[in-house]
């Protein structure tokens, strides 16, 4: 009767085993921190004023952001990427990493933002060099009655973009809903300093942007004029890199 019971077990046995069997199947979400992605639709590419496509841009990118301390530290890594003309590159692609937060004691009135950002151009041909840079970078924010936010940015890069060494570009934004209805309006000015390739001279001019936003249909929309003034660079309206008035409208999703 023993061994007929054994039989019965070792029968049954591989019968068990295989219907608590399942299929692979990846994680919903990492174990720390969190994943987004983002993509955007422009009809130009105006990075600080300048032009670098002179045409339909498609952008997006990948991020991964972690709470180390709530309210007060978060870190983040991302990547972004862009179609553009600008140097016959044919594409930028970047990488950045940084930590964000509220400033302690200061919760709902002061936040900030500080990392690296590197700026690469895989598409660009064999024999240019020094369009790939470095640069590092600092935000403050600031939050006003009226939803009202203010903001300045910092950023410089001992080399910058084909050999524009001590690149330095500094921002000051502003943003405002408009009351009773679904539009956000926003402008800033930046200003950009560095010198040229042999270090000696240098060049600087001014940008402007303003623009008014909304969300429909689940997408962000957003209509901007940019401008500059003192441009020295090559091409002002007509090949990219270019300053001088675009007209830039676009549409993104988040995920």
């Amino acid at each position: 009767m023993k061994k007929s019971l054994l039989l019965g077990m070792a029968i049954a046995l591989p019968l068990t085993i295989s219907t608590q069997t399942k299929s692979f199947e990846f994680p919903e979400k990492p174990p720390f921190g969190e994943f987004s992605a983002n993509v955007q639709y422009v009809s130009n590419y105006i990075w600080r004023g300048e032009e670098q496509t002179t045409e339909i841009a498609i952008q997006g990118g990948f991020d991964w952001g972690a709470t180390l301390v709530d309210n007060y530290i978060d870190i983040y890594v991302g990547t972004w990427m862009a179609n553009l003309n600008s140097g016959g590159s044919g594409s930028e692609l970047d990488y950045y990493g940084g930590v964000t937060g509220a400033v302690p004691g200061l919760e709902d009135l002061l936040s900030y933002d500080a990392g690296l950002l590197y700026y690469d151009y895989p598409g660009a041909p064999s024999g240019t060099k020094g369009l790939e840079f470095l640069e590092y970078y600092a935000s403050v924010g600031i939050a006003l009655p009226a939803d009202i936010g203010v903001s300045y940015y910092y950023g410089y890069s001992p080399t910058g973009y084909s050999q524009n060494f001590n690149y330095q570009y500094h921002n000051v934004s502003a943003e405002a809903p408009i009351p009773g209805t679904p539009f956000t309006v926003y402008g800033g000015i930046g200003f950009t300093d560095s010198d040229s390739a042999d270090n000696t001279t240098g060049y600087g001019f001014t940008d402007y942007k303003v623009g008014a936003s909304t969300e429909a249909f689940g997408l962000g929309w957003g209509l901007e004029y940019t401008t500059t003034t003192d441009y020295a660079g090559t091409g002002v309206d007509k090949d990219p890199p270019a300053g001088g008035d675009h007209i830039v409208g676009y549409v993104n999703a988040s995920f």
